[in-house]
């Protein structure tokens, strides 16, 4: 990016398709670089769970039980979803809450 006058000069590229570049003068630039996972009350949770926030993906494909139970004194299930996982969109979110929500 540089500056030109009352203006700047945003170069652009796609992380999709190496061979894309173009610029483009703007007024601003408003730049996203993603967020870190929301996990802390995940994990404060965590130990108290009944499956230790564990999911068996194998079984989860295959229909069996997908909770395995690590600490049966654990007071219940638990599973990270959406933003808890990882810095994603909201799509992802509730494509694991209708995958797990199914399940249940």
């Amino acid at each position: 990016m540089r500056r030109e006058g009352n203006q700047l000069i945003a170069e652009l590229a796609s992380d999709f398709a190496d061979s894309w570049r173009g610029e483009r003068r703007v007024d601003q630039v408003v730049v996203e670089h993603g967020t870190l996972p929301l996990d802390d009350l995940y994990l404060s949770l965590k130990p108290l769970s009944k499956n230790g926030g564990a999911v068996d993906y194998e079984r989860l494909v295959s229909g069996g039980d997908i909770f395995p139970a690590r600490n049966p004194q654990g007071g219940f299930v638990m599973f990270r979803i959406g933003d808890a996982v990882a810095s994603r969109n909201i799509h992802a979110a509730i494509y694991d809450g209708i995958r797990f929500g199914l399940r249940i």
